[in-house]
């Protein structure tokens, strides 16, 4: 095991890193990295999206269990769906969740579209 200072900014960290293999003759110093300049990137304004606040979802909403991206729309308005049916494929934290009808109906409408970040409890789609 060897001991480390390592400094990053003006913050020093003392680190203890375990040695594998030691290419390194005994008493050479490596030179201090320099790091270039960054360049300036224009950072874009994220859409905002109206997510619904809990228990002001319309009757026969579908609301969004967890905050996530939707991945895919699988119905439209006007489709008759059964209960269980898949209604939208959300993504969150690397894992697909299917989210289906909680009964059957037809699709009035989908509040949401495919890319689009939704928050937990946010409507999806409404089912008559």
């Amino acid at each position: 095991m060897k001991k480390l200072r390592i400094t990053v900014g003006k913050k020093t960290y003392d680190v203890t890193v375990e040695v594998l293999s030691d290419d390194t003759p005994s008493g050479v110093r490596a030179a201090p990295a320099t790091v270039g300049a960054v360049p300036s990137v224009a950072a874009s304004t994220p859409t905002p999206t109206a997510a619904t606040p809990p228990g002001a979802a319309a009757p026969g909403a579908v609301v969004s269990p967890m905050a996530g991206t939707v991945k895919t729309v699988e119905v439209k308005e006007g489709d008759e769906v059964a209960a269980g049916d898949v209604l939208i494929v959300l993504e969150a934290m690397k894992m697909e969740n299917k989210i289906s009808a909680p009964k059957a109906g037809v699709v009035k409408s989908v509040a949401v579209t495919e890319g689009q970040g939704v928050q937990d409890g946010q409507e999806l789609v409404v089912i008559e």
